[in-house]
């Protein structure tokens, strides 16, 4: 017995994954894949998903990503990509979220650390994205070590993001 599945509605809107894993950032986008295995894909990754619609500015930033992978299980496949590509499809995130004002409340800054040691979990630092892209208000998630989990202050519906120390000050 041979089985096809009809394609979904959906099936024109572009699902793109990001997100950071320990060191690397990852990302992916997915062209009439199942919503619901992609989401739960990203959720075991831990990674942010963000639909896109084929006619939209944010289409053309997004062609550069990998085609992402998403086996039957709800397993997913989301490769390790370049800072610089990584830092291009987030600055086109952050202006599509921005343009849709539909911002959440940001996450409030726990005050400010004097000293390198003492940064925490809720202080805000500011985080280099790339030269291009500058410098940008930032909470801190997580540490571990010399290293930062961070959110962006401004647009806490963007991924969060790792950082070493060196790229990150108060």
């Amino acid at each position: 017995m041979n089985t096809t599945t009809k394609p979904s509605a959906k099936s024109s809107t572009v699902l793109i994954v990001l997100g950071y894993d320990d060191q690397n950032p990852r990302g992916a986008r997915f062209v009439g894949a199942d919503p619901d295995l992609v989401r739960k894909a990203a959720a075991a990754m831990d990674l942010q998903v963000y639909e896109v619609a084929p006619s939209s500015d944010l289409a053309a930033a997004v062609k550069a990503l990998p085609v992402g992978k998403v086996h039957g299980k709800g397993t997913g496949f989301v490769p390790v990509i370049e800072q610089g590509l990584y830092s291009e499809v987030l600055v086109a995130l952050a202006i599509k979220i921005r343009d849709r004002d539909d911002q959440a409340d940001p996450p409030v800054a726990q005050g400010l650390p004097r000293t390198w040691d003492e940064i925490a979990p809720g202080h805000l630092v500011v985080a280099q994205e790339t030269l291009e892209y500058g410098w940008w208000e930032a909470i801190v998630i997580a540490r571990d070590g010399d290293k930062f989990t961070l959110r962006y202050r401004d647009y806490p519906k963007l991924p969060k993001f790792v950082r070493p120390r060196s790229a990150a000050t108060s």
